[in-house]
């Protein structure tokens, strides 16, 4: 095949759009990975949409809570004073267990998310 001078021209343009994606690629890369970052961190998204995070929260806290049930009639039969059998406690689930320590910290970290809003709404209108 001969070469001509447009396909050394190609060759070269070619090479050099190269050497371009090289020196750019890093840069990209780290773009990338600030935008994961961004995209990962819901203290992000809650300091950009605040009332749209808290009210979905407020709905799904709705949902998880279950609604009244009436109470249940218990017995209680008293165990003669001399038998020496203690009552048993009341015996609380491993995913209840869990999910209460869950809510708990969620509502704690949505408190002082929510008294941090209040905070910079408050401290932006003083100072206009």
């Amino acid at each position: 095949m001969a070469t001509t001078y447009a396909t050394e021209k190609q060759s070269a343009a070619i090479k050099q759009r190269m050497a371009e994606i090289r020196t750019e690629l890093p840069y990209e890369v780290d773009d990338a990975r600030v935008r994961v970052r961004q995209l990962t961190d819901w203290k992000y998204h809650m300091s950009r949409h605040p009332l749209p995070i808290l009210a979905g929260v407020a709905a799904i806290g709705f949902l998880i809570v279950p609604s009244k049930r009436a109470p249940e009639r218990i017995v209680i039969r008293e165990a003669p004073r001399n038998s020496g059998v203690a009552p048993e406690p009341a015996k609380k689930g491993l995913m209840a267990g869990i999910a209460g320590t869950v809510m708990t910290l969620a509502i704690r970290q949505a408190s002082t998310v929510a008294a941090h809003q209040i905070n910079r709404i408050l401290t932006n209108r003083s100072s206009t």
